[in-house]
């Protein structure tokens, strides 16, 4: 919640900034915090009290440089954390929502997000 305090927790940050470092540096992480929840008997969303991201690094599999790249992405990216924006669902199964459903983001910030990083990015890469 402390990288991107401006999406709203209903709009799932952490989620939000797995697809962000994905987008802009290729690696994958899962989230974990509001969407990870099951919904309230009424409907309203199980809000959680820590919106996480883990990235996993398998051992002796990666190369130190390639460990740096990643790094220098998610510093690109806090500095650059105000493009992130939310998500909502397009599809919302009753059970196992955040790995069966699917979702969409919340205007155009993906756009923004990937013009930004090529923006910045060196002529020729």
């Amino acid at each position: 919640m402390r990288f991107a305090p401006h999406v709203p927790q209903v709009q799932y940050p952490s989620a939000s900034l797995a697809a962000a470092i994905y987008l802009i540096s290729g690696v994958r992480g899962m989230e974990r915090g509001a969407l990870s929840e099951a919904r309230n008997p009424d409907g309203s969303e199980q809000l959680s009290s820590m919106e996480l991201v883990r990235l996993a690094v398998s051992k002796r599999v990666f190369f130190l440089s390639q460990l740096k790249c990643v790094a220098d992405r998610l510093g690109w990216l806090h500095e650059n954390r105000e493009l992130v924006g939310g998500l909502t669902f397009e599809e919302e199964p009753k059970t196992l929502r955040f790995f069966l459903g699917r979702l969409k983001p919340v205007g155009d910030w993906q756009r923004r997000l990937a013009d930004r990083y090529l923006q910045d990015m060196p002529s020729g890469l």
